[in-house]
């Protein structure tokens, strides 16, 4: 260990920082493809909503004879465990027949608005010539499952759907569920009531059809580095259903196939599998990356290797489920291995074994105007446990806190297609944290104008703001153009700084889409702020071009 750290403190003070900001490079880029990956295995899944019983068309018409009521007599809200609302306006009045069947119509709605889209309420035959008035509510159950051919529901419909036989029928266990479905990209799945055996009660018919349970996306985009690589080509095969449990299993590597491997490459593997069950979501993400690089000195060049590997398990649950909004809560533990070589010596201080744990809220909000926020609020935190070490006299503190959080709204500003697009992204923490835990900005996925030179630190926040337009649309391409302002800050700390803590880029691109499979994406960004001097005890200017392109193209099988 000596022998290693000495090595590395031999190297000059102006190369070992340049090495440490290609590794922060690649460790940067590593975190932002492990949160594409994440976000992807949630579910995208649409909700076919049943069919919503509106006023009883064969209610009493207005007018007839009417019956004082003082005092009205509810039964069978009791599995609700309050009363609805709606009914007692009639008390202290002289009621018709249609007046008794707009109440029975309010009750009904009540009850739909919160998703028992079965429970009625009636009026049992009575004689109210004494001013009582009885009112019967039938909660609406659930007596099973079935598929559309008859066929008794299996493992992935009994996993897919919260609700079990006896409970209350409610519509939004049964959105939940179809998203579950639906949430493999084979499936293609929707839903109807058919009457039960006892009064109230339903079967849910399910009509599922699936399409070829595997698909294979390949990528290639000019996304890497110079040093280890600009272009990298990606492929990411799925397989749905394995398990029979609405399941994704799904693989991912991507590499850099046209540089000399000699002089300098960048590989990632990745395997994950998710899987819902009711109002949860499992899942367990694998992967292991490495790079190298000639790393050019002041007076000889050094071969720069790293290597990592994780683990993780995840789980999240939907906590709150309405017409418009969902709320759910998530946590992970995930476990990371990290070694870093110069000229084949390891640096000490670059070896580190986490343990890190993730907790947090995240909520989605539909509006009528078609407009949509999603947001994401939680905490970070390092753990003693699973054999985590970091170096002694490392100053990167293993048992690290964070807080991080998301905004992002969209909403339509034209019949035509045009939208706007914004993304708030924050991070704090009052330790000094690993690389793959600093916020970064300067990238395609954060302040665009930026690739090769990048500004990160402990905390910091970034703003992305979007417009989209159809610019053209025929029967086999579509043509939808993007224009962005990004703005971003990191706090500067005592062991990094720059000449200026913030960047400032702007972006026009296009999305060209072909048949529906392939899609070519063009992006030409510039820098309109960003760190141009060098004062002393500070990070290096900026040095890249201000103008940077991006070319990407995605072909789906």
């Amino acid at each position: 260990m000596g022998a290693q750290m000495s090595h590395a403190q031999g190297i000059p003070p102006a190369d070992l920082r340049a090495a440490i900001d290609e590794i922060q490079h690649q460790q940067s880029a590593q975190a932002e493809a492990d949160e594409a990956r994440r976000a992807a295995q949630r579910p995208s899944g649409t909700a076919q909503a049943a069919p919503i019983a509106g006023p009883d068309p064969l209610a009493p018409a207005p007018g007839g004879p009417c019956f004082h009521i003082r005092a009205i007599t509810l039964s069978g809200f009791e599995a609700f465990r309050r009363e609805p609302e709606g009914y007692r306006d009639l008390i202290g009045r002289c009621v018709t027949a249609a007046d008794i069947a707009g109440a029975l119509n309010l009750i009904n709605q009540h009850y739909q608005d919160l998703g028992f889209i079965t429970t009625r309420a009636y009026v049992p035959e009575q004689d109210v010539a004494d001013g009582s008035l009885a009112i019967t509510i039938v909660p609406g159950r659930l007596e099973g499952y079935v598929y559309g051919d008859g066929d008794q529901a299996d493992a992935r419909i009994l996993s897919a759907f919260p609700g079990a036989r006896g409970d209350l029928l409610n519509l939004r266990d049964l959105e939940q569920g179809l998203e579950n479905i639906n949430g493999p990209r084979s499936a293609s799945g929707r839903f109807q009531l058919i009457p039960g055996e006892d009064p109230g009660g339903s079967f849910v018919q399910v009509h599922v059809e699936d399409k070829r349970p595997w698909h294979l996306n390949l990528n290639i985009r000019n996304t890497g580095f110079d040093s280890t690589g600009v272009v990298q080509a990606s492929a990411n095969l799925g397989f749905d259903n394995v398990l029979g449990v609405n399941d994704q299993l799904r693989f991912g590597v991507t590499s850099t196939p046209f540089d000399d491997r000699g002089r300098k490459y960048s590989d990632d593997f990745s395997v994950s599998w998710s899987a819902p069950m009711g109002n949860w979501l499992f899942g367990l993400d694998a992967g292991a990356s490495q790079y190298f690089f000639i790393l050019p000195g002041i007076n000889q060049s050094y071969p720069v290797e790293g290597r990592s590997h994780y683990g993780t398990f995840w789980a999240e649950r939907l906590l709150l489920r309405t017409q418009t909004a969902k709320l759910y809560a998530y946590g992970d533990l995930k476990l990371t291995r990290t070694r870093t070589f110069i000229d084949n010596q390891e640096i000490a201080t670059q070896r580190r074994r986490l343990s890190i744990a993730s907790l947090g809220l995240r909520g989605e909000k539909s509006f009528e105007e078609g407009g949509k926020l999603t947001w994401d609020l939680g905490a970070k935190l390092g753990l003693p446990i699973f054999d985590a070490y970091v170096l002694d006299k490392s100053i990167v503190d293993p048992e690290f806190r964070l807080l991080k959080a998301r905004l992002s709204y969209e909403h339509p500003l034209d019949e035509a297609g045009t939208r706007y697009k914004g993304t708030l992204v924050a991070q704090h923490s009052g330790d000094i944290l690993p690389g793959t835990e600093q916020f970064s900005i300067g990238s395609w996925s954060s302040v665009r104008g930026f690739h090769d030179d990048s500004m990160y630190g402990d905390s910091g926040i970034y703003l992305r703001n979007t417009i989209e337009w159809d610019a053209y649309e025929a029967a086999s391409v579509k043509v939808r153009m993007n224009a962005g302002l990004d703005l971003g800050y990191v706090a500067p700390s005592a062991l990094r700084r720059w000449s200026q803590d913030h960047l400032i880029g702007v972006s026009l691109g296009a999305d060209i889409t072909f048949q529906n499979r392939a899609t070519l994406n063009l992006q030409l960004a510039h820098a309109l702020s960003r760190p141009e001097v060098n004062p002393p005890n500070a990070q290096p200017a900026f040095e890249a071009d201000r103008t940077v392109g991006y070319v990407g193209l995605s072909i789906d099988f």
